[in-house]
């Protein structure tokens, strides 16, 4: 890859984040469209909807899940660093202000006034372009109806800001002025030094840091202690959960210079780690005139944790809800439908996350599981499209992954422009 695109990805992998989205975690709703409201295996119902941990259909008494994921997300930046790299823009753009009189610029290549054209409108089009990485962990345990863990997630996100004040191909050469016109002819008269200094984009990017990349979100972990009751009823069984977590969160902030040359002038490394608790109550329902279906219903974050950043600014994480539906529709294959109720937040300016999304499961008691299912977003923001997802159970092992058929250009390779993979351990007894 080229070095522009390596060092924003570097950059990513070596930095925590996290939005405040309902992350879809476990490896059962990785490859079930998101759905474990009423479908989380017995261990993983701590995080997805505590209530399941007094499911009085589990064979199982206790359950440990050790799992490891990792998402990325392509908002445009991979194309438009592409891009960009390719035009040879910056190295074009360096080379022309070095230049020693404003006479020189008449030796300047047709193929490089044509490179520094295209170039301005390439890079004043990434404003707003972002990627996003999103590492996960957990470890989970279930011991009757009681549920503990540790879960990790986080979301990163790099975002390309461009000041469009300066979209001119101006440069200074001592005291005289000139500029590039899109028509590639150059002008020497009627620039002056307040026109460079306004709206120069060489200037912008060597003096103002008009343009860069900012990181910028906080990694959560939660370690919970989780229980769940069930009620028997003649009409059904009403199962009621929650848990209290204790919460850390690590927020970050950093700008990086579009050239790759470091940090913008006066940046420094804005990370903070503080603590909060959290609330999460869940409920399920299981009537008794029909068989093998639940209801879910689960509020995360019900106490609107909040975690600061290094300038004394907060992060809320607000509420969320999460309703699910699941239907035994055999002994051996299972159904299940999830839905956000709320509109969450994340770090991707102007998208929010609302998911849709499910699946089917084909499974044996302990050995086997065969899954697959698909998800959406309904924030209509967020145009990675029907993400399509799967996953695969031998014994302990177990495999999941989610990727969408809408493609991104990443170093002149078409990748999808959203994928997760997901191992996982599992043992029951």
């Amino acid at each position: 890859m080229n070095k522009i695109s390596v060092a924003v990805i570097a950059a990513l992998l070596a930095t925590s984040a996290s939005a405040m989205e309902f992350q879809t975690l476990g490896y059962k709703a990785v490859s079930m469209g998101g759905a474990g409201v009423a479908s989380s295996s017995a261990s993983l119902a701590t995080y997805n909807n505590p209530a399941l941990l007094a499911n009085p259909k589990s064979k199982d008494s206790g359950e440990v899940s050790l799992g490891v994921g990792v998402g990325v997300h392509d908002h445009g930046v991979g194309d438009s660093f592409k891009k960009l790299d390719d035009s040879n823009f910056l190295n074009t753009l360096d080379r022309v202000a070095s230049l020693s009189s404003v006479s020189d610029l008449s030796t300047v290549s047709t193929a490089d006034l044509q490179t520094l054209i295209a170039g301005k409108d390439i890079i004043l089009q990434m404003d707003g372009n972002a990627l996003e990485a999103s590492p996960q962990a957990e470890v989970a345990t279930k011991i009757d109806n009681f549920g503990f863990g540790v879960f990790v997630s986080s979301d990163i996100v790099a975002t390309a800001h461009i000041d469009q004040q300066y979209d001119q191909l101006i440069f200074q050469y001592g005291s005289d002025y000139a500029k590039i016109n899109d028509n590639g002819t150059v002008s020497y008269t009627g620039i002056t030094a307040s026109d460079y200094t306004s709206s120069s984009i060489e200037y912008g990017i060597n003096n103002m840091d008009s343009a860069y990349v900012e990181l910028k979100g906080v990694a959560i972990a939660e370690v919970p202690v989780a229980y769940g009751e069930n009620f028997h009823f003649n009409c059904g069984d009403l199962m009621v959960g929650g848990a209290l977590k204790y919460m850390s969160g690590y927020a970050y902030t950093q700008t990086y210079k579009i050239d790759n040359s470091g940090a913008t002038s006066g940046a420094t490394k804005n990370d903070k780690t503080t603590t909060a608790a959290g609330v999460d109550l869940g409920l399920a329902y299981q009537p008794s005139d029909v068989q093998g279906l639940t209801l879910g219903l689960v509020g995360k974050d019900l106490n609107t944790p909040e975690f600061k950043f290094v300038d004394g600014s907060k992060l809320k994480v607000k509420p969320m809800v999460r309703a699910g539906v699941a239907y035994d529709i055999l002994d051996s294959l299972e159904f299940a439908v999830d839905v956000d109720l709320t509109k969450n937040e994340t770090l991707v300016t102007g998208v929010d996350s609302q998911m849709v999304g499910g699946g089917l499961n084909l499974h044996t008691d302990t050995w086997f599981s065969a899954r697959v299912g698909a998800m959406q977003n309904l924030d209509s923001a967020d145009n990675v499209g029907t993400i399509y997802t799967a996953g695969l159970g031998l014994g302990p092992l177990d495999v999941s992954g989610q990727m969408t058929t809408k493609k991104s250009a990443v170093n002149g390779i078409n990748v999808p422009a959203y994928a997760k993979v997901n191992i996982a351990l599992v043992i029951r007894w």
